[in-house]
């Protein structure tokens, strides 16, 4: 028995209104899409078997008549607009065997792109970890040796890795370019670690801006100096020198600014740079790189025999 409302009339029940009916188109919506994309992709590849299966598959399932293949066969002789001598073309832009695209090319020079991006990132990584375990060795070298923080530090960096000599006075007297044995025995646990490694090193000198007083011209000529006795103990070590180079930047790449008798510190410094290989590679292949341009002449009034050397401070020893 139905119980009715107040007014004795049947109490009408309210309808639930089914909130994921929309899956329904949806999902026909994909299954069309992913039809579309089938069909692309195995006309991209200009197989005529395949294409010619494919379509009597869709007429069938779309319930046409039957479907001639003839529209895929090669024209024959005639004197018909489609005739293979005559000047036009085949049906549907005259694809055939002279005519495919040359994907299977296509494909495999996508594939050997993408392994040779894999395996760059490949070596990538494990230069990062050659790097890694050489500023591990650094560290344990140096604290082994009683040089402290105050010292030295390694910065691991995106374009390689940076050794920075932090107290100049672990390496040089004020004002000069002579090495001081304590030096040799820091530069000795850097030359052990970066020994293995093929990558490019540079050396870099710094003062602060105070104005120079003593042997050396200027800051710059100091800092160059003081770079070309480290380079040149290196070499010393056993490290080729085509893989080194010297730099002197005097007073002009602070790290902090000189107002200070600490800051100016910090600048005073002499830094050893591992390089990454893939740097120094896209630099060589933009022409930036160490490597000389064979291909460029000298011009007709540069006499390559003069000596264009100068005296950049007194002797020193190497």
């Amino acid at each position: 028995m139905s119980h009715g409302g107040d007014d004795g009339l049947p109490e009408e029940h309210e309808e639930h209104v089914n909130h994921e009916a929309w899956v329904i188109p949806y999902a026909d919506l994909l299954t069309l899409l992913m039809a579309m994309f089938i069909a692309l992709f195995a006309m991209s590849s200009v197989d005529i078997d395949k294409f010619k299966s494919l379509s009597i598959g869709f007429n069938e399932a779309l319930g046409g008549d039957e479907l001639s293949t003839g529209v895929f066969e090669q024209p024959s002789g005639g004197d018909g607009p489609f005739d293979a001598n005559s000047g036009g073309e085949a049906p549907g832009g005259g694809i055939g065997p002279d005519r495919q695209p040359q994907t299977e090319d296509v494909i495999n020079n996508a594939i050997r792109e993408a392994q040779a991006a894999v395996n760059e990132q490949i070596e990538q990584a494990a230069e990062r970890q050659d790097l890694k375990e050489v500023a591990e060795d650094i560290k344990e070298g140096a604290a082994g040796n009683g040089f402290g923080e105050g010292s030295i530090e390694v910065i691991p960096q995106e374009d390689g890795l940076l050794v920075r000599v932090t107290d100049e006075e672990i390496l040089f007297a004020s004002g000069y370019a002579d090495l001081h044995d304590e030096g040799r025995q820091l530069l000795n646990i850097i030359a052990t670690a970066i020994a293995p490694l093929e990558n490019r090193i540079i050396v870099k000198g710094h003062t602060d801006s105070d104005p120079i007083t003593g042997t050396f011209a200027s800051n710059t000529y100091l800092s160059t100096a003081r770079a070309s006795v480290v380079m040149d103990y290196l070499i010393g070590t056993g490290i080729p020198g085509a893989r080194l180079q010297a730099v002197g930047s005097g007073e002009f790449d602070p790290i902090a600014p000189n107002d200070t008798d600490a800051h100016k510190a910090m600048n005073r410094r002499v830094e050893v740079f591992i390089q990454s290989r893939f740097i120094e590679s896209a630099l060589e292949d933009a022409h930036l790189g160490s490597k000389p341009v064979t291909d460029t002449a000298a011009p007709d009034d540069v006499d390559l025999d003069e000596d264009i050397t100068s005296d950049i401070g007194p002797d020193f020893d190497h």
